[in-house]
């Protein structure tokens, strides 16, 4: 914490903005309040800290960064106010940071540096043929779907129209999210030398039809 504040002052300033309890305030009401819905992208919460920090970029960015710490922040704020509980290991406590957002030991990178050159007999390790930037993708498009589904825990009440749109359109982006999760998790296993054959019965699909997805696939990124 005290090399971020020294290398990014701007958390200092984050942190101090989400210490208001006026902007709790705004996420839960960005929330719904007592009628929840999926958060929106353009939210009052957002847009504010973007003004308090003089970052007018900051709270767009952070609207559209699912799998993030502040909208873990946000989700814990929101089930707190509910009284919801969140899934077996999931921290309801609005300052506990995930792992992979918790900064990494010095020491300890430097052991996970040697250990992924090459494991003698048990081919490459993940961390090593996979882009730092399309590990951490996967990880917020899973995180994203989680926080998601997430926020449908509490809106099975209410107009039959209404929670039914809550909940079609919410399960639509978790699964839009986990779909794009599996594809670029099958690209990083094939693009790491795993067999693609391999692959495809791990995601119980012809060969065939992993090999034209994942073409068409890279074909999208490259363009």
């Amino acid at each position: 914490m005290g090399r971020d504040a020294v290398v990014f002052p701007e958390v200092v300033a984050v942190a101090d903005a989400l210490l208001d309890p006026g902007m709790a305030r705004l996420v839960w009401v960005d929330s719904g309040a007592g009628q929840p819905r999926v958060l929106s992208v353009d939210g009052v919460f957002c847009r504010r800290l973007g003004e308090r920090v003089g970052r007018g970029w900051l709270g767009p960015l952070a609207a559209v960064d699912h799998g993030g710490p502040l909208i873990a922040w946000m989700g814990s704020v929101i089930r707190l106010r509910r009284g919801a509980g969140g899934p077996p290991g999931y921290d309801n406590d609005p300052w506990w940071l995930r792992r992979e957002h918790q900064p990494v030991p010095m020491a300890g990178q430097l052991r996970v540096l040697g250990k992924e050159k090459k494991a003698p007999g048990s081919g490459t390790m993940w961390r090593a043929v996979v882009p730092a930037e399309q590990r951490m993708r996967i990880g917020s498009l899973i995180g994203s779907a989680e926080e998601q589904l997430l926020q449908l825990r509490g809106v099975q009440s209410g107009p039959t129209a209404e929670v039914a749109r809550q909940l079609l359109q919410g399960l639509g982006r978790s699964a839009g999210l986990v779909e794009a999760a599996w594809k670029r998790t099958a690209v990083a296993a094939v693009n790491g030398g795993v067999p693609l054959e391999e692959v495809a019965r791990w995601a119980d699909m012809p060969p065939g039809t992993l090999r034209r997805m994942l073409t068409a696939g890279g074909q999208e990124e490259d363009g």
